[in-house]
């Protein structure tokens, strides 16, 4: 409520630290450095977290969940997911209490600098709103276009194949913006961009129209991968109960059907898969997840920690099959999955999870490369005034040193953002590091940075407990880490990997102090 006061004693603040403070249902963190003390917002803007259990890192505050990064000084956004800056309150020290008022404090105005006519965006994923909120957030004012083909206002992709699943959820409950648009001063076009012409910086849509700006921005993101199995009686897509998860779309369907299945077949242990797979078991079905590879994440994780996560699922009642499908058997609806060594999996429903593509045929004069990505350089920039984002940029990626295409949602926002701030005159090449988190039923796992590959892994804690941290070694250099239970180390990695200070794989190995670290580098 404006003009409650929220009292804490000064030394109930550790220097360099913070401290929650509340009064009825009101709470506000305080930070204390040697710059005084400050108040924000306690919670998370992107979904809620309590940021006293988050950590302090250098000059940033990192939110416990998902990594949103926060300036100390005055709570503005530096890392997404989040997409809005910490409301700050006005403090006054009183005695030996500080004292924060929740009337919150005006935000900073600002007016961009170089500026472009007008905006063009071509999706409306997550480097689609990132682009846009970090426009107006930093003072653009002029029009800025998104077409896209979803109907949905823009929702984040990442709620789908988790809680959206574990029981009927209005999709209202995924969308970032209810009335994205007119809060960003968006002008909104549903339709399907069938060519983009970069030189010209023209695009044109399925019903004929064209569009052109002085800057665009393409990320039209990936689609999901439905094969054709070698012993298909029926087109897959063409036999009721066989779904993918891409979209909110396929999200309400899945959903749906699951409230009248009792049984069902995930094809593929990837992430959305093995997600879905755990929260439709916690809804009370009958779930088997049908894969090639004995262990799930083996080569992007390890054999121990692979080992660890299908134990744990299997523990919670979901079935594990290796093999290969031949086909998906049924006339008009679903009956079972057939693998190619003769077994029968019964199924009420059918989940593909086959991995997705990127959309990237419609640029035109542009080839991609071997991993479906548009290479761009460090900058993102395609052609003058056109740049590519998220899911279909191949970009040198820092850490790693190798040019990589990453389909995390946080990636994208990143991208999103660097392109905002490049179209409004900032140079400069793309440095974020890459992050996504998966909730593997009640477990988080973290992973940041990128390895394609990795020659061994340090391994720091316990897998068969999901309590570790393992990090991924090139040479004498750790380019990436996952993580259960580790949340203090594994949010030091993240900064000092952004930063490009982290500490050689030797070093790490021989038990080097990463939140030390983190906490002085800034």
């Amino acid at each position: 409520m404006p003009g409650t006061e929220i009292r804490v004693a000064l030394e109930a603040i550790p220097m360099g630290g913070m401290k929650e403070g509340s009064a009825g249902d009101e709470t506000v963190l305080f930070v204390r450095d040697a710059a005084g003390v400050r108040a924000f917002q306690a919670k998370c803007p992107h979904l809620g977290a309590p940021l006293a259990k988050g950590e302090i890192c250098g000059a940033r505050l990192y939110c416990p969940w998902h990594k949103a990064a926060f300036s100390l000084a005055d709570g503005s956004l530096e890392e997404p997911p989040a997409l809005d800056a910490l409301t700050r309150y006005p403090v006054r020290i009183e005695g030996s209490d500080a004292v924060a008022t929740l009337t919150p404090e005006p935000a900073p105005t600002k007016t961009a600098g170089a500026t472009v006519g007008s905006v063009l965006v071509v999706g409306s994923g997550a480097a689609a709103v990132a682009c846009i909120k970090t426009l107006r957030r930093e003072g653009y004012g002029g029009p800025i276009t998104m077409v896209g083909r979803e109907s949905h206002p823009p929702y984040d992709r990442t709620k789908l194949s988790k809680q959206f699943l574990a029981k009927p959820t209005p999709p209202e409950k995924v969308l970032i913006e209810p009335d994205f648009a007119q809060v960003n001063m968006v002008e909104r076009i549903n339709g399907e961009v069938v060519r983009v012409e970069p030189v010209r910086r023209e695009i044109t849509l399925k019903d004929g129209r064209t569009l052109t700006a002085d800057a665009i921005i393409v990320a039209t993101g990936s689609r999901a991968v439905v094969p054709e199995f070698p012993g298909q009686d029926v087109p897959v897509t063409e036999l009721g109960g066989v779904f993918t998860l891409r979209s909110l779309d396929d999200a309400v369907r899945v959903s749906e059907a699951a409230g009248k299945a009792k049984s069902v077949v995930v094809v593929g242990a990837g992430f959305i898969g093995l997600e879905a797979a755990a929260f439709l078991n916690k809804r009370g079905l009958s779930v088997t997840v049908l894969a090639r590879e004995a262990v799930p994440f083996a080569k992007r994780f390890g054999e121990a920690v692979g080992v660890a996560l299908k134990r744990y699922h299997a523990g919670n009642g979901v079935t594990f099959e290796i093999g290969s499908v031949a086909r998906i058997a049924g006339t008009d609806r679903v009956e079972a999955v057939e693998t190619e060594d003769g077994r029968r999996l019964p199924a009420d429903i059918v989940l593909v999870g086959a991995g997705a593509a990127p959309e990237t045929g419609l640029i035109a004069g542009v080839a991609p490369g071997d991993d479906g990505g548009i290479a761009v350089g460090g900058d993102l920039k395609l052609a003058e005034g056109v740049w590519i984002a998220g899911d279909i940029a191949a970009f040198p990626e820092t850490a790693s040193g190798e040019t990589a295409r990453v389909e995390h949602w946080r990636l994208a926002q990143q991208h999103g953002a660097h392109v905002a701030h490049a179209i409004l005159g900032r140079d400069g090449a793309f440095a974020g590091a890459p992050f996504f988190w998966s909730n593997q039923g009640d477990k988080r796992l973290d992973y940041g940075g990128h390895a394609k590959g990795f020659d061994r892994v340090v391994l720091q804690g316990d897998p068969a407990a999901l309590d570790f941290i393992a990090y991924y070694v090139t040479g004498d250099r750790v380019t990436a880490a996952c993580s259960i239970g580790r949340n203090k180390t594994f949010t030091a990695f993240l900064h000092l990997l952004g930063l490009g200070r982290l500490p050689a794989a030797a070093e790490i190995e021989a038990g080097a102090d990463l939140p030390a670290l983190a906490r002085e580098a800034a």
